[in-house]
C-alpha cells in the first residue's frame, strides 16, 4: 500500500513540475505580431483617380483598377487614330473643292456678282472656311461653281464625290468625339467607384474638417469640349 502512494505522490510531482516550468520556446521562432496595414485616403485614391482613372484603386488595393486603365488607354488611342483620320480627309476634301471648285464659274453661272449669296459665300471663305466648304457642296446656290455642274439636272457628279469624303472626314471626327466622351465617362465613373469603395471600409474623405472638395462639369453629349473642374475649398 505505501508503495502505491509513493507511485502516486511521484506522478503528482511531475505533473506539477511541468505546469510551472513549460518548456523553453527557442528565440528565434518568435514571430513580432503583423503590423496593421496603414489606413487610405478616401479623399486621394479619388483624386488620383481623377488624373488617371484606376489609380486611386490601385493605391487603395483594388486590382479592379488596371481595367479603368486600360479603358483609358485604348479611348485615348482610339481618339488619336479617328481624330488623324478625320483631319486627312478634310485635307483631301478641301483639295478637291479648290481644284474642282470655282468662285468666278460660280458668278458667271449664276450671274450674282454683289447679292447677298456673294457677300456671304465670300464672308465665309475668308474668315469661316469650315461653313465656306459645306456650303458650296451642300446649299443648291453654288452648285453652279463646279466644273461639271449640268444646268439641266442641276447636278454635279463631282460634287457627289464631293460630299462623299466630307461624309467620311465628319464621320471619323465623331468617333473621336465618342472615343473622348468614353473617356471622360471613365474618369468620373473611376473617380466616384473608389471613392464609393474607401469609404465603405469606414474610412473618410481626409480632406481636413474645414476644407470642401467641389466637382465642376462642363458637359454636353459627345461634345468636344466637354471638361471637369476639381476645386479644393479651405476655411479660413
Amino acid at each position: 500500500m505505501g508503495e502505491i502512494l509513493l507511485a502516486q505522490r511521484s506522478i503528482a510531482d511531475t505533473v506539477e513540475t511541468r505546469a510551472t516550468n513549460p518548456p523553453e520556446v527557442p528565440y528565434d521562432s518568435i514571430q513580432p505580431p503583423p503590423k496593421p496595414e496603414p489606413a487610405k485616403s478616401a479623399g486621394r485614391a479619388f483624386l488620383y483617380s481623377l488624373a488617371m482613372p484606376g489609380a486611386g484603386h490601385l493605391y487603395a488595393g483594388y486590382k479592379r483598377g488596371w481595367v479603368n486603365v486600360g479603358v483609358e488607354g485604348l479611348s485615348w488611342i482610339t481618339y488619336f487614330y479617328y481624330r488623324d483620320r478625320g483631319h486627312t480627309k478634310q485635307d483631301e476634301f478641301e483639295a478637291y473643292a479648290d481644284d474642282h471648285w470655282d468662285y468666278a464659274r460660280w458668278i458667271s453661272e449664276c450671274g450674282c456678282q454683289g447679292s447677298p449669296e456673294d457677300s456671304l459665300i465670300l464672308g465665309f471663305r475668308d474668315s469661316n472656311r469650315q461653313q465656306y466648304y459645306e456650303d458650296i457642296g451642300k446649299i443648291s446656290t453654288y452648285f453652279g461653281g463646279w466644273d461639271d455642274y449640268k444646268t439641266v439636272n442641276r447636278e454635279s457628279a463631282n460634287r457627289r464625290f464631293y460630299r462623299g469624303i466630307r461624309n467620311d472626314s465628319n464621320n471619323f471626327l465623331k468617333n473621336a468625339n465618342y472615343a473622348l466622351a468614353a473617356a471622360f465617362v471613365n474618369r468620373i465613373v473611376s473617380a466616384v467607384d473608389v471613392l464609393r469603395l474607401v469609404k465603405k471600409k469606414g474610412r473618410g474623405v481626409e480632406l481636413g474638417e474645414d476644407t470642401s472638395l467641389f466637382i465642376r462639369l462642363h458637359s454636353k453629349p459627345f461634345n468636344k469640349d466637354n471638361g471637369i473642374g476639381l476645386q479644393v475649398q479651405k476655411r479660413l
